[in-house]
């Protein structure tokens, strides 16, 4: 197993895995008929506590193909690998990609791609993943429906479950959830028309493994720090006033705020940002903010990049300040977010 990076080199190299590597195959257009309306009572609130901490409190370990399916401008790509993912119960976790399925890529390419999902492994395993980061934020915008469907994933007795969001167009994710623990063993994400964006499954799973003394957990080498209450120590810390967003009408809340540090574009000393990470109860978008720079044009210009999968992202300046907003959410609601800061 092997050690995160930076977020935002994690954040810069998502494109799921095969961005910048070259000689992606595309695939055909999957079908459009949407998944099945699935109606029954809800999940009882045990069980959707059990899934926001199973991750890191259950200890496991196990091998999960994934699939994922996105598309830039009109090619559409796909890629399908096999990765191991452990969590010792109390917190420790690992996440390591074990073989590429498809494309095929020359060798070259491929060690790019292992590289790529080294540096990245922590931000995978938080954010790629279908995660409740807020129980009541999640209530609030999803209405998650129990299939009455029992099914079967890598030996475990799972249940069906829907979540989809409330109100605004928005992904489905379709989830196989075991019943002792509440990890999620199978997700499935739907495009609103019906579109499989991706697919997370476990082939193998065991529970409660004995892990050798030195198995290597994932060390973040971040270098993230909490960002300080006070006004003075805030400014003192990153030599600004932070700009964070207020909401944009109530889907995201904020989670959390800390500092983090990037290198300067022309490799002259570095960057630091105020990073505040928000959620809706299940999806994260970050909206960093990075203070003046003299260099910058006056004027107000934001740049929408293409989008990658489910993934948006926006980035420019505001009032002569760097501003950089991305995550699963539309371009609209990241500049919204970014706009709230003012």
């Amino acid at each position: 197993m092997r050690r995160s990076s930076l977020f935002l080199t994690a954040v810069a190299g998502l494109a799921f895995g095969l961005a910048g590597c070259g000689d992606v195959s595309s695939v055909s257009a999957p079908p459009t008929t949407p998944p099945p309306v699935l109606h029954s009572g809800l999940p009882s609130e045990t069980l959707v506590q059990r899934m926001r901490v199973a991750p890191t409190a259950v200890a496991y370990s196990g091998v999960r193909r994934i699939e994922q399916s996105w598309q830039v401008g009109v090619t559409v790509y796909s890629t399908s690998y096999r990765e191991e993912v452990a969590s010792d119960g109390q917190g420790r976790v690992a996440l390591q990609a074990l073989e590429l399925i498809a494309p095929t890529l020359p060798p070259r390419s491929e060690e790019l791609w292992h590289m790529l999902q080294e540096s990245r492994d922590g931000f995978l395993f938080r954010y790629r993943d279908f995660r409740i980061h807020d129980v009541v934020q999640m209530a609030v915008n999803y209405s998650p429906i129990a299939t009455g469907v029992r099914t079967e994933v890598a030996g475990r007795d799972c249940d069906e479950l829907v979540f989809a969001l409330r109100h605004g167009a928005a992904f489905t994710y379709n989830l196989a959830v075991d019943r002792e623990t509440g990890l999620v063993m199978r997700c499935e994400q739907f495009a609103t028309d019906g579109r499989v964006m991706g697919k997370v499954e476990f082939e193998s799973f065991e529970l409660n493994p004995q892990f050798a003394p030195d198995f290597s957990w994932d060390e973040s080498s971040n270098q993230e720090q909490p960002l300080p209450e006070s006004r003075t120590s805030r400014f003192a810390a990153v030599g600004f006033r932070p700009r964070q967003p207020e909401g944009d009408g109530g889907r995201f809340q904020l989670l959390e705020s800390t500092i983090v540090r990037s290198p300067q574009p022309d490799g002259a000393g570095e960057i630091t940002w105020v990073k505040s990470t928000l959620t809706d109860g299940i999806e994260v978008v970050f909206v960093l903010h990075g203070g003046s720079d003299p260099s910058l044009v006056s004027e107000d210009v934001m740049r929408v990049a293409p989008s990658v999968g489910p993934w948006n992202h926006v980035e420019g300046t505001l009032d002569g300040e760097r501003f950089m907003a991305l995550g699963r959410a539309s371009a609209d609601e990241l500049l919204d977010l970014i706009a709230s800061t003012l």
